[in-house]
C-alpha cells in the first residue's frame, strides 16, 4: 500500500516475510521464515529460518541484522550475524545488552555475547525436546519482563491440549525464581506495563490477557504478537491449522488506543509471529523497559509456585 508519507510505525515479521504496517495499511518489504524480531540503536534484528521445515535437524536457523527507514521502506543491507541455530526458534530480544533466542523445539534460551563470538545455553524449564513425547516439553514460545527479572512463557502449545499456559520468572543469571499460570490457554507474548501490570496474549479464543483473567476478546482468531507502546497496543491475529500448513496461515491486525478503543484493524496475507514498534519505544522490548521503573505487580489472587528446585 503506497501513495502516502505517513511513515511506518511497526514491524510484523511472518512466516510468509518481513512487513511494515501502520493504522493505514501495510507493505511486505522482505521475502523469507521470520519468527523473532527486536529492535536496538535502531536497527532491526530478526530470526530467518532457511528451511521451511522447522522441525527438521538442518539448524538453518540465523539472525539478522539491518536498517529499515520508516517512511521510504527502504531496507539497508542484511547483514548475518549468527547462524547454525534450530529451525524452530521463536521470540527473540536484547535482554542486558545481549541477545536472547527463545530456542523454543530443545526448550532453551541462548544467550550472545555482545560481539556475537560466544554463545551460553540456559534450560530454565529443563531439558526436553519437542517430538519426544517427554511430558517434561512446555513449548517455551516467548520472553518479556519489566527490565529486571525476565519472563518466559510457558505455553503447552500442540502438548497438553487444555492446559492454561505457564511463566517462569528468571534471576540476572537466567535461573528460575518463580512459576506462575495464565488464566489463558496456548498464550503468546509477554509484556509488563509501567505500572507492573502483566500483558499476554491469551490465544486460544482469541484473547488479550492479564494475571486476572480476560480483557478483552479481541477477535475470534488466535491472538499472537503484542506490541504496547505509550499511547497505542498492535495486535496479531492468525487462522490457525495443522503443522503442514502454518506456513500459509493468514493473518490480521488490530490497532487500539491504551484504552483498548479500536483505531484501526485489517487483514494481512500472512500470520503474525513477532510485532514491534519500529522506533524501538515498544514496552514488549525487554531493554526499553529496563529504561522504566521496574515492578512486576502480582496477581490479586495469586497462583504462583515456586520454580522447581526453588524453595519457597
Amino acid at each position: 500500500m503506497s501513495g502516502t508519507t505517513t511513515p511506518f510505525t511497526h514491524l510484523v515479521a511472518s512466516r510468509e516475510g518481513l512487513y511494515l504496517a501502520r493504522p493505514s495499511g501495510y507493505l511486505r518489504v522482505m521475502d523469507g521464515i521470520f519468527f523473532g524480531a527486536t529492535i536496538r540503536d535502531g536497527m532491526v534484528w530478526l530470526f530467518e529460518s532457511e528451511d521451511s521445515d522447522l522441525h527438521a535437524p538442518t539448524c538453518r536457523g540465523r539472525i539478522l541484522r539491518l536498517a529499515i527507514d520508516p517512511v521510504s521502506a527502504a531496507c539497508g543491507p542484511v547483514e548475518v550475524v549468527a547462524q547454525g541455530l534450530d529451525n524452530g526458534c521463536h521470540q527473540i530480544d536484547f535482554v542486558r545488552g545481549r541477545l536472547v533466542v527463545v530456542d523454543t523445539y530443545r526448550q532453551a534460551l541462548i544467550v550472545f555475547a555482545p560481539d556475537f563470538s560466544t554463545r551460553a545455553v540456559h534450560h530454565p524449564a529443563g531439558i526436553a525436546m519437542v517430538d519426544t513425547g517427554d511430558p517434561a516439553y512446555v513449548h517455551m514460545n516467548g520472553i518479556g519482563g519489566d527490565g529486571r527479572d525476565l519472563l518466559v512463557m510457558l505455553s503447552h502449545a500442540g502438548t497438553r491440549p487444555g492446559r492454561p499456559s505457564e511463566v517462569l520468572r528468571l534471576d540476572s543469571g537466567f535461573q528460575p525464581v518463580e512459576r506462575f499460570g495464565l488464566p489463558g490457554v496456548m498464550c503468546h507474548d509477554l509484556v509488563v506495563l509501567e505500572d507492573g501490570r502483566l500483558i499476554a496474549n491469551g490465544s486460544m479464543g482469541g484473547f488479550l490477557i492479564d494475571r486476572q483473567g480476560i480483557i478483552i476478546q479481541v477477535d475470534s482468531l488466535i491472538t499472537r504478537g503484542l506490541s504496547i507502546g505509550a499511547d497505542e497496543v498492535v495486535i496479531g491475529s492468525s487462522t490457525f491449522g495443522d503443522r503442514d500448513r502454518r506456513i500459509e496461515a493468514t493473518g490480521r491486525l488490530t490497532f487500539a488506543g491504551r484504552d483498548l478503543s479500536m483505531r484501526a484493524r485489517y487483514d494481512l496475507p500472512a500470520a503474525p509471529t513477532q510485532i514491534r514498534r519500529l522506533d524501538g519505544l515498544d514496552l514488549s522490548l525487554f531493554d526499553y523497559r529496563a529504561t522504566l521503573p521496574a515492578t512486576l505487580q502480582p496477581a490479586s489472587d495469586p497462583v504462583s509456585e515456586p520454580a522447581p528446585g526453588v524453595e519457597a
